[in-house]
């Protein structure tokens, strides 16, 4: 398997979730798709592939009991979003606390839109 590959279906938002850098604050752009193992981010500029994050996604008020959603990820890889003013990163969480697993999978369940 490609190391940039993911092991579980991606699954798309129905709300756009706000990612944070915890360090700077800066807005990275906004969650459209997620995995128990990471997300794919649409945001203005392109973050380098390999780096490593401390993320902060905020959530929509009575989301999974939290405020947001607090991650250590990577940066997998980066390229053009479909929209080419826009740019595309997937990242990988890095060791997610159990805390934060049950709050991805609580979005999974009631964010995520199901698919076939």
């Amino acid at each position: 398997m490609n190391t940039t590959q993911r092991r579980q279906k991606r699954r798309p938002l129905i709300l756009y979730l706000q990612v944070l850098d915890a360090a700077t604050g800066e807005e990275l752009g906004r969650a459209v798709d997620l995995t128990g193992e990471g997300l794919r981010l649409v945001g203005q500029r392109e973050i380098p592939v390999g780096s490593r994050h401390d993320l902060r996604i905020l959530l929509p008020a009575g989301a999974a009991g939290a405020a947001e959603l607090a991650v250590t990820a990577v940066c997998r890889w980066a390229g053009r979003d479909v929209n080419p003013d826009l740019a595309a990163t997937g990242f990988l969480f890095e060791n997610p606390t159990p805390a934060a697993r049950a709050i991805v999978l609580d979005l999974l369940r009631n964010l995520g839109f199901s698919g076939r």
